[in-house]
């Protein structure tokens, strides 16, 4: 799904659009946590589906929108009380960008992949050749992400619920703080399936802008 800078882009917007954000620094911390799975050992997708609450047996693909954000919303209302306000809305926010992506973005690449017939890598590979290229990219060219790093480094990381430890989301946190730190990205190979205008785009199709108009516009929070 998106890597971190498209997950912070949207996160910042939506405070820029007004969004009542207590604490900043929780908030943006929550929505890079759904992903700190990756820093437990032995972690599997089955691990990863629990994190980002993919309803037992289904993809994203298959989950419709309208009944997930009715999920999220209870979600939401359960948990207030059990931990930090603005990190549960981060998380949740995460996951929602995550279902959106795949519905739009992923399924836009899977049918390039497919049609191309000389392929260099395998799918994994290749998405993640393009998606951590064009992350590097939108952090380079950022005139926000200062703002949002500091932020990040005085975010306080804690258990959450019975999802993720203290340790794994600290240890997530740090490991973005510090990935783009090389200014170039680890993949090598030219991007060919997913290009910065193609979530970026202004006219007919903006998945950033599309998708921080959908969540304002559905009040999930």
């Amino acid at each position: 799904m998106p890597l971190p800078m498209v997950h912070l882009d949207i996160a910042r917007r939506i405070i820029d659009l007004g969004y009542k954000v207590h604490k900043i620094p929780q908030f943006y911390l929550g929505i890079i946590s759904p992903d700190a799975i990756h820093m437990r050992k032995d972690s599997n997708r089955i691990h990863k589906n629990d994190t980002h609450l993919i309803p037992e047996g289904k993809t994203w693909i298959n989950v419709g929108e309208k009944e997930y954000f009715i999920f999220m919303k209870n979600f939401f209302s359960k948990n207030l009380e059990n931990v930090d306000n603005d990190f549960l809305r981060g998380y949740g926010l995460h996951i929602i960008t995550d279902m959106m992506w795949s519905k739009q973005v992923y399924t836009y690449f899977e049918k390039k992949f497919e049609n191309d017939p000389s392929p260099v890598q395998d799918l994994r590979m290749a998405y993640y050749n393009d998606t951590d290229i064009l992350d590097q990219v939108i952090f380079n060219e950022s005139d926000w992400r200062n703002d949002v790093w500091e932020k990040l480094m005085i975010s306080e990381s804690n258990d959450f619920i019975d999802y993720l430890s203290k340790e794994e989301i600290e240890l997530w946190k740090e490991r973005t703080l510090h990935w783009f730190d090389e200014g170039v990205s680890r993949h090598k190979n030219p991007i060919k399936y997913i290009f910065k205008e193609d979530i970026f785009k202004e006219d007919i199709f903006s998945f950033v802008e599309n998708s921080v108009d959908l969540i304002m516009r559905e009040e999930i929070y």
